[in-house]
């Protein structure tokens, strides 16, 4: 959340000759709606299913239960009930989305389009990896994050998510997350419901450990 504290003029006049000035993209009014969502919830718990369907071998065509949990600040979680090596690699992506207060940490950010109702952001990595960048589609009603994908650098695959929303005491929190993953040698499309939300509940650490 954007802050601003106020001072005798005399120290305002020197700070703000001082400190540089937020890019303009951080000023945005729609930006600083977006780090107040779910200012307080501080941690969940729900139901998890996903449906995978894969193109590519084995193709495999299977539901995974599990449960999915957050705690303020940054910390997700899916457990599956089953732990086959395709469940550690869902867990890894499934309703995972760093909050926009992080961006700046983690991305070079510019935002490239608002039509009033959907607004775009892109997100460049600024430590080199595997992700060239991800665009954003945000809700502008809601300052939520509706679609983010992600573009590889090396093999040129894109990894695409779009959420739907349930509000529950004043919190948007997933209720649908459908993706499709298109990278060589792995094609598939994923489909993931959350139910059952316990708001602000005790979480313990350990089931962050293996995630």
């Amino acid at each position: 959340m954007i802050r601003r504290s106020f001072a005798l003029l005399a120290a305002v006049a020197s700070v703000a000759v001082a400190a540089p000035s937020l890019p303009a993209w951080a000023q945005d009014d729609l930006y600083a709606r977006m780090q107040r969502v779910n200012t307080g919830l501080n941690s969940y718990q729900s139901d998890v299913s996903v449906h995978v369907e894969m193109h590519t071998i084995p193709f495999l065509n299977q539901t995974f239960e599990g449960k999915a949990y957050y705690k303020k600040p940054d910390k997700a979680a899916v457990q599956f009930n089953t732990v086959p090596v395709l469940a550690g690699l869902l867990k890894k992506v499934v309703g995972q989305m760093e909050t926009p207060s992080d961006w700046p940490k983690l991305y070079e950010v510019t935002k490239t389009a608002d039509d009033g109702s959907v607004a775009a952001f892109k997100l460049v990595r600024k430590k080199n990896g595997r992700i060239d960048h991800v665009d954003v589609k945000v809700d502008d009603k809601t300052a939520t994050v509706s679609e983010m994908t992600y573009f590889y650098k090396e093999d040129g695959g894109t990894v695409r998510f779009v959420n739907q929303y349930d509000q529950i005491s004043g919190n948007f929190v997933l209720k649908a997350q459908t993706g499709k993953v298109d990278i060589p040698h792995y094609n598939a499309d994923l489909n993931t419901t959350f139910a059952n939300y316990k708001l602000n509940v005790p979480v313990d650490d350990k089931v962050f450990q293996d995630s």
